[in-house]
């Protein structure tokens, strides 16, 4: 493993399965999230036995909240969850764009059934791995992981953490691992986050790409690790790149 991109959204690429044999001759490894279950489900068939690829399942907040993913499509998530090592995006977005009437509840209810089940199949010989989307509801999402015992027997991880500093060290504390990307580097509180996250939790990604169905490559993805890795040095003086390699082996182990 030469770089680790702890969340990509690799089945968003048109092509997907090119995408991801020139990962693996690249030497990247991949935690390759998903939106809904049936997009991971789909995933799966075009990416089965990929080398490097760990596809997670997920129901995004966005589409809990606008009921693209709904009570079914939870039950759906849920009841696989038991054969899988790796979940997300899951999450809560409470931003004014994804809360409204009702929608609030009915997203933490299912981010609390996913973790639960998640939970209750996952241990210490083979932790589940979670990519976790946060927007505004740092606390909360906290608040479930301990509710639900997830932030024991699960590895959490906090994509493009963006909250208040008081909630990412009460995250620090729960041992979640938090993932910086160049974007979320581009801003005045994430170069403040990556310097101040204790060595231990630290890992890399790209949020890539911006958009579904769109052609792309492996080597944007790597590019896109590497500027991250090159500013994340800058801020914290100190080679980040051997840190998160060593980070995503404890984490992937």
């Amino acid at each position: 493993m030469r770089l680790f991109d702890a969340h990509v959204h690799l089945d968003f690429y048109e092509n997907a399965q090119q995408v991801a044999t020139q990962a693996q001759e690249l030497g990247l490894s991949l935690l390759a999230c998903t939106v809904t279950p049936a997009g991971y489900l789909r995933a799966t068939q075009e990416l089965a036995g990929t080398r490097g690829v760990h596809l997670a399942a997920g129901a995004h907040p966005w589409w809990v909240a606008d009921g693209r993913v709904g009570e079914k499509d939870v039950d759906a998530l849920v009841s696989i969850l038991p054969d899988l090592s790796f979940i997300g995006e899951v999450g809560l977005d409470f931003s004014p764009a994804h809360v409204g009437e009702g929608t609030q509840r009915v997203q933490v209810s299912s981010f609390e059934r996913i973790m639960r089940a998640g939970s209750e199949t996952s241990g210490p010989a083979c932790p589940k791995v979670v990519s976790i989307h946060s927007v505004r509801s740092a606390d909360v999402v906290l608040d479930v992981l301990e509710r639900t015992g997830a932030v024991r027997s699960c590895r959490c991880i906090f994509h493009w953490f963006s909250g208040r500093p008081e909630e990412l060290w009460r995250a620090a504390r729960m041992g979640c691992y938090f993932s910086f990307g160049e974007h979320s580097l581009a801003t005045r509180r994430g170069r403040e986050y990556v310097r101040e996250v204790p060595a231990e939790l630290l890992l890399t990604e790209t949020d890539l790409p911006a958009g579904e169905n769109v052609l792309g490559t492996a080597e944007e993805i790597a590019s896109s690790l590497e500027r991250a890795i090159a500013k994340a040095s800058e801020v914290r003086g100190e080679d980040v790149g051997a840190l998160a390699r060593s980070n995503a082996a404890a984490l992937l182990a």
